[in-house]
């Protein structure tokens, strides 16, 4: 059959089968062709998805001639190239050498202007929350989901190629000539000693960065590296430095703009200081130690967070794609949505803590009285860690770590105005507040008091009322879980391979299984778990792996586990 017939044929089907007009035309074109990428309907058009992927933040990792030019450790090929950047779990850009990514940069990677007016290559948000699954020869983009990128593994690889690119003769040669204007033997011998400098820049940070066992693919211990950067090498207080031990999945970003609190725990609301926070732990830079009338200026763009921000704000949660995994079974479906909402013994329902939206499409909302703004949030619940039970060590980390204060402790606010140690909550809150504050002041063009409100995501208080605090820190918040089908690995560590596998008690889950491959299994309701070149084996029995807790539902038959998957695929 004719392609051009066979493609207006699966467009007809798909439209009838309930699909959005563009999710529709991308899934009848990868059914004629069988190797394009489907973008599900998220209430983004291709310009806006373009923005996300490549809007720089104001991280810089590598001159951008460089990162351009640069080759494989092993190889002549270039290191961004396709093949090796999936290698990292990271995606390549389907629209690669257009106007809105004229050098193939993957995904997630931007060109960041300097002020010296070099270019530099530095990572946003995308990275890691954009995701991709695979399935009967069919790539199902979903952005917002968790990337599969293992940060270690590509920050020590870059490292290795430049020292390839130093140590050996021919390899620096092709470097040289690429990025240097009229290269000769001074200019080669500058960028020789430049890039070492860089290397012993990147080893301190890998040195800084890298756990005592690989996250593997999906993870990064976020909050433990972000501190290191700010504490340790911002403040210049090296004692301050801890081994990031803790791994968390990269969150899932839809709706997250209109939650309440907006990490695993429950110790940041305002999506401002999220993402500077965020800049600084990547290859950003906040300036803690004078002078002092440039205290707390940082590199993080405020414009440009601001535009991502409103971005995500506007993004919705992927709905299940019928035409590509399967067709929900509705019997099942709402078997499942009976047992979700209903509470067994002593133990909550599904719903109470992962709230659904009522008849009107409503989720229960904190008071507007409460806001300065009259605004409402989404209210999420937070679950001590005696009760879920999960992994610990990110809350705890993150809760009882203490931090000299350094040069810092005369300028400090009440109550820890001169003290040498505090609690690393209550400096990181401060910290990141001086970035936050410089960056809203210096921004160009200024900030209009409205836009300031919707920077801050209206996180004020009600004139009258204490400020925002932070929640029970030694805690795991739950959230909604629209497209809840789209984010495995599950858990806030990522040690669970599937929704299956989240339904079983503890003790039958899997201890180990691999992680890597972006086959999808529609049935289970994650990635597939197989051996093969460049899979992660994951050990649930390592500290910061344990797959323990969240017993809610653990007790359900079999035929009621399958049941209620089939309604999650729904969500």
């Amino acid at each position: 059959m004719h392609f051009r017939n066979l493609k207006k044929i699966s467009l007809l089907a798909a439209i009838l089968s309930g699909f959005s007009q563009a999710e529709a035309s991308a899934t009848a074109a990868a059914n004629a062709s069988g190797n394009e990428t489907i973008y599900l309907n998220q209430n983004w058009n291709d310009a806006e998805r373009q923005r996300f992927y490549f809007t720089p933040q104001g991280s810089y990792l590598l001159p951008y001639a460089w990162f351009l030019a640069l080759e494989q450790p092993n190889n002549d090929e270039p290191f961004i190239s396709t093949q090796n950047i999936e290698r990292f779990g990271y995606l390549a850009d389907d629209e690669a050498y257009t106007p809105g990514n004229p050098d193939g940069l993957p995904i997630g990677f931007a060109r960041e202007p300097a002020d010296n007016g070099e270019d530099w290559v530095g990572m946003t948000c995308a990275a890691c929350h954009t995701g991709e699954i695979r399935y009967q020869g069919r790539t199902i983009r979903i952005d917002g989901a968790p990337t599969l990128g293992d940060f270690t593994a590509f920050e020590q690889s870059l490292i290795q190629a430049l020292q390839a690119t130093l140590g050996q003769p021919d390899k620096f040669d092709r470097f040289a000539q690429t990025v240097l204007t009229g290269p000769n033997e001074a200019n080669k011998t500058a960028l020789r000693a430049r890039m070492s400098d860089h290397l012993t820049w990147l080893a301190q940070y890998d040195a800084r960065s890298t756990p005592t066992h690989p996250y593997g693919y999906g993870r990064v211990d976020a909050f433990g590296i972000i501190m290191n950067e700010v504490f340790g090498r911002d403040l210049q207080q090296p004692d301050n430095v801890r081994v990031p031990d803790a791994p968390v999945s990269y969150p899932f970003l839809w709706t997250s703009p209109q939650l309440d609190w907006v990490q695993w725990n429950g110790s940041a609301n305002n999506p401002f200081g999220r993402n500077v926070g965020e800049v600084l732990g990547v290859f950003g830079h906040v300036n803690l130690t004078g002078p002092l009338d440039q205290l707390g200026w940082s590199t993080a763009r405020p414009r440009e967070l601001f535009e991502l921000e409103k971005l995500v704000s506007s993004l919705t949660p992927p709905k299940w794609p019928v035409m590509a995994l399967g067709p929900i079974d509705s019997e099942k479906a709402a078997r499942g949505r009976a047992l979700y909402s209903a509470s067994r013994g002593d133990e909550p329902s599904c719903e109470a803590c992962h709230a659904q939206p009522d008849a009107n499409g409503h989720y229960p909302m904190t008071p507007a009285t409460e806001n300065r703004f009259g605004v409402s949030f989404i209210e999420t619940r937070m679950t001590g860690l005696g009760e879920i039970g999960t992994d610990p060590a990110m809350a705890m980390n993150f809760a009882t770590r203490k931090v000299n204060t350094g040069g810092l402790a005369p300028f400090l606010p009440a109550p820890f105005t001169g003290a040498t140690e505090i609690p690393a909550p209550a400096l990181l809150s401060i910290l990141v507040g001086m970035a936050v504050s410089d960056g809203i002041a210096t921004a160009q063009p200024p900030f209009s008091a409205a836009e300031t409100a919707e920077l801050i995501g209206y996180r004020l208080k009600a004139r009258g009322l204490p400020p925002y605090s932070p929640r029970n820190l030694l805690a795991y918040r739950a959230r909604p879980l629209d497209g809840i089908w789209a984010t495995a690995p599950y858990l806030h560590n990522g040690s669970v391979p599937n929704l299956y596998q989240l339904l079983l008690p503890p003790s039958e889950r899997q201890q180990t299984f691999y992680v890597g491959s972006h086959q999808f299994d529609p049935e289970t309701v994650g990635y597939r778990s197989k051996p093969g070149q460049g899979a992660f084996l994951f050990d649930t029995r390592l500290p910061g792996n344990l797959n323990t807790g969240h017993y809610y539902g653990t007790d359900l038959t079999d035929n009621e586990r399958w049941d209620l998957i089939e309604f999650m695929k729904t969500l």
